[in-house]
């Protein structure tokens, strides 16, 4: 990738960026960087990535887990969490309201709605509660129901296709109904926000332009998103998730 080739942004489409508001859509439009979503599973997102086909990317952390000690690569920034400001996303594990389930324990052996297996929110956070009861993911629950991205996993849950589901919180505080029809059991707080990562082989005044665009971006529908808009990358945070998710993994 060197500096004569047109830069491109790839992106988690599931994160609900801006990209097409006239900000983003002008200023990409503007330096000359061409822009693809990635929708549903991110390991296609992630091949691209270890390919350096990229110039940019806005990404979950476990896929930025992939490339840690990749040295084309490096983030930039951490997107703000809507509903309070900051990089850290509270995740909730939540069962019907009915089921017989008190608490996280009792799942092993169940059937356990996901995103996909990227997801901050929905793998990510089981992974790091199962690894903290000394198992791992994919031996404790029976079974890792794939669904669309939020919403779905709780409609999923309702639908008896899955017997519990970790979900951004905000995204189940939206539905006053939620509560009664589910029941939060279990948190996991403070897990990293997305990642927005730029290649070292960019030209360091497109590096620079970015950077200060991503950073003095703020939407002007903060309410309806899930991120607002971007801070300085949150190193400490990122480096000891992705330190337990290594563990986790082992």
């Amino acid at each position: 990738m060197g500096g004569s080739m047109a830069a491109t942004f790839l992106y988690d489409a599931n994160l609900r960026l801006e990209v097409d508001s006239p900000e983003w859509s002008g200023f990409l439009g503007d330096h000359g960087i061409h822009v693809a979503g990635y929708h549903g599973d991110m390991a296609p997102l992630t091949k691209q990535l270890e390919q350096h086909t990229a110039t940019f990317s806005y990404l979950p952390v476990l896929n930025y887990f992939y490339l840690r000690a990749d040295p084309v690569y490096e983030p930039i920034a951490s997107a703000v969490y809507a509903a309070d400001g900051t990089t850290g996303i509270p995740s909730v594990l939540v069962v019907p309201a009915g089921s017989e389930v008190t608490e996280a324990g009792d799942l092993r052996g169940k059937r356990l709605a996901i995103a996909h297996r990227f997801c901050t929110t929905s793998f990510l956070a089981p992974m790091l509660m199962v690894h903290d009861l000394g198992s791992r993911i994919d031996e404790f629950f029976s079974e890792l129901v794939i669904t669309p991205p939020y919403e779905g996993q709780l409609e999923a849950v309702l639908a008896g296709a899955a017997d519990a589901t970790f979900i951004q919180e905000d995204v189940w505080l939206n539905d006053p109904a939620n509560a009664e029809r589910t029941r939060v059991i279990a948190r996991r707080d403070h897990l990293p926000t997305p990642l927005f990562i730029a290649s070292r082989e960019a030209p360091l005044q497109l590096r620079s332009a970015v950077r200060r665009f991503v950073l003095n971006y703020r939407s002007a529908n903060e309410e309806s998103l899930l991120f607002s808009g971007f801070a300085p990358y949150d190193a400490a945070a990122v480096k000891e998730t992705l330190r337990i998710t290594e563990e986790a993994t082992a």
